[in-house]
């Protein structure tokens, strides 16, 4: 009895760590210093939400993040508020500096 229960026990505290180790660190809310807030979810789709204005635009995209460079495409007909069809950017820490080949500006995000 006192082996089945330590095996169960074993089986337990292995879960528990695989699923710790098995999640995105890099999931999360990040928030620009003009209130351009960008979602980054764990399955790999991402949502930038632009409170600029009086209303709220909100783009979808999908991201990939290779060697703490992160690459953010959107949809086609999707219109965004950085006028591109994908975003490249790195991470330093827990700030992520996302650079508009568009108009040569760089814009960082905080991770709430």
């Amino acid at each position: 009895m006192k082996r089945v229960m330590f095996i169960f026990l074993i089986l337990i505290m292995s879960s528990i760590c695989l699923t710790a180790c098995s999640e995105n660190p890099y999931t999360g809310k990040y928030e620009s210093q003009n209130n351009t807030i960008l979602e980054l979810s764990s399955n790999n789709n991402c949502t930038i939400i632009n409170n600029v204005y009086k209303e709220a635009f909100y783009t979808n995209g999908k991201y990939v993040i290779k060697d703490n460079k992160i690459n953010i495409t959107f949809e086609n007909n999707e219109l965004n508020y950085y006028g591109v069809s994908s975003l490249n950017g790195e991470f330093e820490g827990s700030e992520i500096k996302i650079s508009n080949s568009l108009d040569n500006k760089e814009y960082i995000y905080s991770k709430k």
